[in-house]
């Protein structure tokens, strides 16, 4: 359990926020206007591994407007200390013994829409849904959730690895001379290779399952935690 919290811990440094998972299915999602022909088409970009059945409590998403967004973002810029543009902002308050984070977040786009979660999180427990929004794509919305960039960045092949690849697939590539760095949710890993991290979801060893959700050339940083995890062929 010590090793879990600590690798959760440093896998939020060494990646940043997560970069997403593509479902076509597996995402279950809330309210009329988010039908099965949209889900189809759905980019996952949240991830929240603490909490398998978070996507289940997500409320209805409401409606806004891009301008009524940017007032929302504009008050949680105001409270952030640190703020980098990009979509995603937290910012935290003072409560009892500890803070309390308040994000503000892409989840997910599909070819006509983004949704945006509003979220919680107190200490180190799961988090907490405050609100989740729909606003309809145009060109403003894509520049500033950064839509053409996620695209460009699943498209790309790192160390023969590709976002969307099975599980199958990169070890048929790769081979098993990796280090496996579970999550708490079931399926969810690391396998660092020397070369580049995969992050994976849905997978067991043997199951034939398993997706990849992203890819990057693996840091000096990510090296130096993993020292003392064995290879899986060793």
């Amino acid at each position: 359990m010590i090793r879990y919290v600590l690798g959760v811990l440093c896998l939020m440094l060494l990646w940043g926020c997560p970069k997403g998972e593509h479902s076509k299915s597996s995402a279950p999602d809330t309210g009329s206007n988010e039908g099965a022909a949209e889900l189809r088409q759905r980019h996952m970009v949240l991830e929240i591994l603490e909490r398998p059945v978070f996507r289940d409590a997500a409320p209805v998403a409401t409606e806004i407007s891009f301008e009524k967004y940017t007032i929302l973002k504009a008050e949680y810029v105001r409270k952030c200390e640190h703020y980098r543009p990009g979509g995603n902002i937290t910012y935290y308050q003072k409560e009892g013994d500890g803070s309390r984070a308040y994000c503000l977040r892409l989840e997910s786009f599909d070819n006509d829409s983004v949704w945006v979660a509003e979220l919680t999180q107190f200490k180190s427990k799961a988090g907490d849904w405050l609100a989740r929004y729909r606003l309809k794509r145009s060109p403003e919305v894509d520049r500033e959730f950064r839509i053409p960039q996620i695209l460009e960045e699943r498209s790309k092949v790192v160390g023969g690895v590709k976002y969307g690849m099975s599980v199958d697939e990169v070890l048929d590539k790769k081979g098993m001379h990796y280090k496996n760095l579970n999550h708490q949710e079931a399926g969810s890993s690391e396998l660092v290779y020397d070369d580049i991290d995969v992050s994976v979801r849905g997978w067991r060893p043997g199951s034939g399952k398993g997706r990849v959700v992203g890819v990057r050339l693996t840091s000096e940083r990510m090296k130096e935690f993993m020292k003392k995890f064995p290879y899986e062929d060793e």
